[in-house]
């Protein structure tokens, strides 16, 4: 497939869900910590600055690298989550890449976890 078909069909799928009404954000950062597709609802304003986006961005990246060193033990990740005080933070490696998903902080991290699994295999 295409670099630019690729990045498509992952704005696809992060408009997709962003159709849920828990998800804030949906977007697909390259190895760079860029973000390459998706981004956030277009109802919510961000908080954060370009600056501490990117950092974000990073952190997301270099955290998702650190985890992928025990592939060989423990299987490949599935997905990392976090839950903060504002929001729930979940990471989908997907090849080189990572889907970067921003909910609502009462979400059940699980169901929704599964529900976003379930959307990125579904299409394409």
């Amino acid at each position: 497939m295409e670099r630019n078909q690729e990045l498509s069909l992952y704005d696809l799928k992060c408009v997709r869900l962003l159709k849920i009404p828990d998800i804030i954000f949906a977007g697909l950062i390259d190895h760079m910590g860029n973000l390459v597709a998706g981004g956030l609802k277009h109802e919510v304003l961000p908080d954060e600055d370009d600056a501490d986006r990117r950092k974000m961005y990073m952190d997301v990246v270099l955290r998702a690298s650190l985890r992928s060193d025990f592939d060989y033990s423990l299987g490949p990740v599935l997905y990392s989550a976090s839950r903060r005080e504002k929001a729930v933070m979940m990471s989908f490696p997907l090849g080189g890449k990572i889907l970067l998903v921003a909910a609502q902080p009462d979400i059940d991290i699980d169901k929704t976890a599964q529900r976003v699994i379930r959307i990125i295999h579904a299409y394409g």
